[in-house]
């Protein structure tokens, strides 16, 4: 987007035009750096792929209006919707040719990931940081079923993941979460990866993982618990929920922290912060509150088991 904005400013300076643009949602995507007379103006929709934009601009130049709107739309088009949409079609099960993938999708035969992004935040200031990250590589980024997908060879993705999400929630302010499946290397390893990342966006949200970041891979138990029998996740809830709730935020984030660490209690002091007497402390006062002791696998076995099945329901 941050090339598309350039020419907009080009667009507006060279024709001595100024308008103004701005998506449906209100994300101002250009807005000239030319007076506009607020009394005297009009306005008209174009079509950034699947968003409505709306261009503002002054009444004495509405006989340029479909001019811009061809031009704009036809910038956009050559910017970004030739590889958006291959990537949309093999996501939506629609014919592609190979030398069509192999055009737009030039990484994906030594392999590529899909970077899933939610945001509470706006999607398309969001897509705007993400562009402006991979400006000038070969990346590809759109908006896709109300989330971002962001396709690349990534070498580390989980440091990609971490740079994205920083990125987007220092800039814009707001949550930001990131999810991804396996490396793909064909059209149908695309829409396995796919998959793969909403399953685990729509985990992680389920568990208020904390650090926001999601790698199928890495989120085996989370699965297994969410397919645990009912009547378990009933039990279980019955047994621990009122010592759950009983918790405050200082102990919620000790379980969390030792059981991020492997049940390891110097790393997980070091963590928190907190000399290792204070963590033994507190793993005391767990096992006096709920009679399970996490330092023992079998016991942190299942009150994490309990603990997810928790949290998923406070979640809902």
């Amino acid at each position: 987007m941050y090339n598309f904005t350039e020419f907009l400013k080009d667009l507006s300076q060279s024709s001595n035009i100024p308008f103004n643009v701005i998506t449906e949602d209100g994300t101002a995507l250009y807005i000239s750096d030319l007076d506009i007379e607020s009394s005297h103006i009009t306005k008209f929709t174009i079509m950034l792929g699947r968003t409505k934009g709306i261009i503002s601009l002054e009444k004495q130049y509405e006989n340029c209006t479909s001019l811009l709107k061809y031009t704009i739309e036809n910038k956009y088009t050559q910017n970004f919707l030739t590889k958006e949409q291959s990537v949309i079609d093999i996501l939506e099960n629609r014919e592609i040719s190979v030398d069509n993938i192999n055009l737009n999708l030039p990484f994906l035969k030594e392999g590529c990931f899909i970077l899933l992004i939610s945001v509470d935040g706006s999607k398309y200031e969001s897509l705007n940081v993400i562009k402006q990250i991979y400006d000038n590589e070969p990346v590809i980024s759109l908006i896709y079923n109300d989330n971002i997908i962001v396709i690349g060879d990534f070498a580390e993705t989980e440091e990609h993941a971490q740079s994205i999400k920083e990125s987007i929630s220092s800039d814009l302010y707001c949550k930001c979460y990131v999810s991804y499946g396996e490396r793909a290397f064909d059209a149908v390893g695309i829409k396995k990866a796919y998959v793969e990342a909403v399953q685990c966006m729509d985990l992680g949200k389920k568990f208020d993982i904390k650090d926001h970041i999601f790698s199928y891979n890495k989120m085996l138990f989370e699965k297994i618990v969410y397919n645990v029998e009912s009547k378990i996740k009933q039990e279980l809830l019955f047994m621990l929920k009122d010592k759950f709730d009983a918790f405050d935020s200082e102990m919620i984030v000790t379980i969390e922290q030792f059981v991020s660490c492997g049940l390891n209690i110097s790393d997980a002091a070091r963590k928190l912060y907190v000399h290792r007497n204070t963590l033994i402390y507190r793993l005391d006062k767990i096992k006096k509150e709920t009679n399970f002791d996490i330092r023992d696998f079998k016991d942190a076995s299942v009150f994490l088991i309990a603990f997810l099945i928790w949290k998923e329901n406070k979640v809902e």
